[in-house]
């Protein structure tokens, strides 16, 4: 084994030990779900968007009528950026640092069973219009930056090269892109606690419909 894959093993080590201790101190992700009762639809939609405008998202669907509010991508870099809020665990502040990160909010309200609206441009519900009890679900995609065929070089980045992967490079165009590698619970859960105590009641509650889908 040469110096420098002995370095590299080492460093991966490391790396995979502190993962291990900070995601084990980490809490429970609070329930992503709200119950809605009839009439307090538009007051809990309204909510959501104040709440996600204190979390400094920035909207990119607001769709009352259909029931669904999204965000647009907002990136972190964990420990660098200390004024950010979006991490919840020390780890997701190393995944941030280490990764170059975004999340992307997606906020829905539909009857309980049902899991979304139509499509935009589709016949759908009117929400404001439904006097139904509703079921708020809050989801946070994390998107990964990715760039193709680029080599690191341990001992010196400008050393690093390129190389070619046609399924990817296809996919991509060969520029860099980002790709979901997962949701984070954590701020889906305090978003949807936040909302609940903008609406004056108790923390989020998992609902019926949530638990089937665990």
């Amino acid at each position: 084994m040469t110096r420098t894959d002995l370095r590299t093993r080492c460093v991966g080590t490391l790396a995979a030990a502190l993962a291990g201790i900070l995601g084990a101190c980490s809490p429970a992700p609070k329930p992503a779900v709200l119950v809605v009762l009839p009439g307090e639809y538009e007051r809990a939609f309204d909510a959501t968007r104040e709440v996600l405008d204190d979390f400094r998202f920035r909207l990119e669907r607001v769709d009352a009528a259909g029931g669904v509010i999204t965000t647009q991508p907002r990136s972190t870099a964990g420990f660098a950026t200390p004024w950010d809020t979006d991490q919840t665990t020390l780890y997701q502040e190393w995944e941030d640092l280490a990764n170059q990160q975004q999340r992307v909010v997606r906020v829905t309200f539909a009857p309980e069973g049902e899991e979304d609206n139509a499509a935009p441009g589709e016949a759908y519900a009117d929400r404001r219009a439904d006097d139904s009890t509703l079921v708020a679900r809050f989801e946070v995609d994390v998107l990964r930056v990715r760039r193709p065929g680029w080599r690191i070089e341990t001992e010196s980045v400008t050393r690093s090269t390129r190389y070619l992967d046609p399924p990817t490079a296809a996919r991509s165009g060969g520029a860099t892109f980002y790709e979901p590698v997962g949701q984070d619970e954590h701020l889906a859960g305090r978003i949807a606690a936040g909302v609940a105590q903008r609406l004056g009641g108790a923390e989020a509650e998992p609902t019926a419909a949530a638990d089937a889908t665990d």
